[in-house]
C-alpha cells in the first residue's frame, strides 16, 4: 500500500511538471496599456487630430450606454461629443490613473482605466470631480471598441441652469426697448 501511494504521488508529480505553465493573462504594463495612455494624453492635451490614429476604422464607442443593446457612436462623433462637453471647462486633468490589461479566455485584449476626472469651469466657478472607468478592446494595436462609464450629473445640471439663466437674461434685454418705441 505504501509503495502504491508513493508510485501514484510520483506519477502525479511527473505529470504536473510536464504540463505547460499557464499563460499570463493580467498585466499592469503592456503595449495595449501604452495605446490607452496615448489616448488619454491626447485627450488631456486637446489633440483631437491624433484620436482617429488610435482607433480602427470600424471602432464603436459607448458612453454610459449598454453596448449589448445599442450600436454606439463613431470616433468622429465621440471626438465631437468630447469637444462640446469641454467647451465650458477651463482646465481638467485625470488623476490618479490606474491601468490594467487582460487577455481573456477568448484571446481578446482588454484595457481598463480607473481614474478621477477633475475639472474647473470659470462659467460656474466650480470644481468638479467625476469617477471614470474606460474599457477598451484592442486588436492589432488599435482600439476597436470602447466603453466610458461615469456620472456627470452635477456638471450637466449646472450647465443646463447656466444656459437657462443666460436665455432668460437675453429675453429681458430684448423686452426692455418696447417702452422707448411708444414715446416716438
Amino acid at each position: 500500500m505504501k509503495i502504491s501511494f508513493l508510485f501514484v504521488l510520483g506519477a502525479g508529480l511527473i505529470i504536473a511538471s510536464c504540463q505547460a505553465p499557464a499563460e499570463k493573462q493580467y498585466f499592469t504594463e503592456s503595449q495595449d496599456i501604452d495605446l490607452g495612455k496615448k489616448l488619454i494624453e491626447a485627450y488631456l492635451a486637446g489633440n483631437w487630430d491624433s484620436y482617429p490614429e488610435l482607433y480602427a476604422d470600424t471602432a464603436r464607442i459607448w458612453r454610459n450606454i449598454n453596448w449589448t443593446t445599442t450600436e454606439g457612436i463613431t470616433v468622429q462623433q465621440y471626438v465631437d461629443t468630447l469637444q462640446s462637453a469641454l467647451e465650458p471647462i477651463s482646465s481638467y486633468e485625470m488623476e490618479p490613473q490606474i491601468w490594467e490589461s487582460i487577455i481573456n479566455n477568448d484571446g481578446e485584449h482588454w484595457v481598463h482605466l480607473w481614474t478621477v476626472w477633475k475639472g474647473h469651469s470659470d462659467a460656474t466657478n466650480k470644481d468638479y470631480e467625476i469617477v471614470v472607468n474606460v474599457v477598451m478592446l484592442v486588436v492589432d494595436n488599435k482600439i476597436v471598441a470602447q466603453g466610458d462609464i461615469f456620472n456627470d450629473t452635477e456638471i450637466t445640471l449646472d450647465m443646463m441652469a447656466l444656459a437657462q439663466s443666460q436665455e432668460e437674461g437675453e429675453g429681458e434685454d430684448a423686452g426692455g426697448d418696447d417702452d422707448d418705441d411708444d414715446d416716438q
